[in-house]
């Protein structure tokens, strides 16, 4: 903005009415000619300080608008929304924290610090701990601070319309608390606890599904330590959308860990190990 450039012209403006006025009435021996420009010159001067101060003024106040527009333009320009579509997407924060979201899933993050996200719909989140810079969860409903942690957070819906949060940690611990609540709970590893829209504290879930379960869908791996044969076949079942089956297997308990194998050769190794004999179905 050229303030002297607004002044310049001002003035001249002012000056042309001034001297407009004298000449259009001036009548000879009523009007001091010499006193009238002088007085002219000297309203003109005294306009032109405050036009100044007035100038100065709506610069600054453009100034501050341009800034504080730039502020917020650069704000909004680091906040970044991903979205799965149809299937599972993988994002890799620069931390080197990974999430994989589920389907029709979001997390928005600020690419400045990407140790704070929002998510919303289901993931699963390996996290790189940092002491000095946890990692924070948020949503409309809850908080979750990371203590080191492998995860699965996933949003459904209860009978009477409103929205339920999961938190199920597969590794480490994680805080979680309410949004507006005043007490939180630490949920470790093979914990489940549930926060339901308006909540003020999250609620243990009983009988919760196993890690392989609830994080399988992301991770592609299942793992099994001294786990009953019963149990490996209904998460087995579960991921694979199979029917497995064996009889005379009551006893008996598997320590493995499978990657996204093909079923049919997950379940040829069963037979191996435990001697037994597993059927393969539909649902």
């Amino acid at each position: 903005m050229n303030i002297d450039r607004i002044l310049t012209t001002t003035n001249d403006m002012l000056m042309s009415k001034e001297l407009d006025f004298v000449a259009r009435y001036y009548r000879k021996g009523t009007l001091d000619v010499g006193k009238a420009y002088h007085r002219t010159l000297e309203k003109a001067g005294r306009r032109s300080s405050i036009l100044r101060w007035i100038a100065v003024a709506a610069a600054v106040a453009v100034l501050l608008v341009a800034g504080t527009t730039a502020l917020f333009l650069s704000r909004q320009s680091t906040a970044m929304t991903i979205m799965a579509e149809s299937g599972n997407r993988t994002v890799h924060l620069a931390d080197g924290t990974t999430i994989t979201l589920a389907p029709h899933s979001s997390v928005t993050y600020d690419k400045a610090d990407c140790r704070s996200v929002e998510l919303s719909g289901k993931a699963y989140l390996n996290i790189r701990h940092d002491e000095a810079h946890p990692f924070i969860i948020t949503d409309e409903d809850y908080v979750i601070r990371d203590i080191g942690t492998q995860l699965v957070v996933d949003e459904t819906s209860l009978s009477d319309g409103r929205k339920s949060t999961s938190v199920c940690v597969v590794e480490g611990s994680v805080s979680l608390m309410a949004a507006h609540g005043e007490k939180g709970v630490v949920v470790g590893k093979g914990d489940m606890y549930r926060i339901a829209a308006g909540s003020v504290e999250p609620r243990r879930v009983s009988n919760a599904p196993s890690v392989n379960a609830v994080a399988a869908w992301a991770t592609h791996e299942l793992h099994f330590s001294a786990t009953p044969l019963s149990v490996v076949l209904r998460d087995l079942s579960d991921y694979y959308g199979v029917a497995l089956t064996c009889a005379g297997g009551e006893g008996k308990r598997l320590t493995a860990d499978f990657h996204a194998d093909s079923i049919t050769t997950i379940v040829g190794l069963i037979d191996e190990t435990l001697d037994v004999r597993i059927k393969i179905g539909t649902k």
